[in-house]
């Protein structure tokens, strides 16, 4: 009898994620792991993405960080579709001032990346 490839439900695939980042098993494309922080009334919800070189290297992943990138470029997509801020930072400084950079596209090199809230006046 053949094989048949049955799709791997979401499910699966953000449980293998977030095994693949508790133990740090990546595959050799991934540079290390980005984090979007999605800012909401209740604070800031964390979200990691496996850091790659560019979107061409998405082939050479396995499907839970190939997952884990499409979920990373769907939250900037929506957030920037409710025209919410989206800034990328680079890690603190000691002594240096955050110097955020807004995002346009999806950027898989970047390492933190903040979904701000709007901020409505009254």
């Amino acid at each position: 009898m053949a094989a048949t490839n049955q799709p791997i439900s979401q499910e699966t695939l953000q449980k293998q994620w977030y095994e693949r980042c508790r133990t740090g098993n990546f595959s050799p494309a991934v540079l290390g792991v980005g984090t979007i922080r999605i800012f909401g009334k209740s604070g800031d919800t964390p979200l990691a993405f496996p850091r790659i070189a560019s979107l061409a290297q998405i082939d050479a992943l396995d499907a839970d960080e190939r997952w884990a990138i499409e979920i990373a470029q769907e939250m900037i997509t929506a957030a920037q579709a409710k025209k919410r801020p989206v800034m990328a930072t680079q890690p603190p400084l000691s002594g240096a001032a955050p110097n955020p950079t807004p995002v346009r596209t999806f950027d898989p090199k970047a390492e933190h990346i903040l979904i701000l809230s709007l901020t409505r006046g009254g």
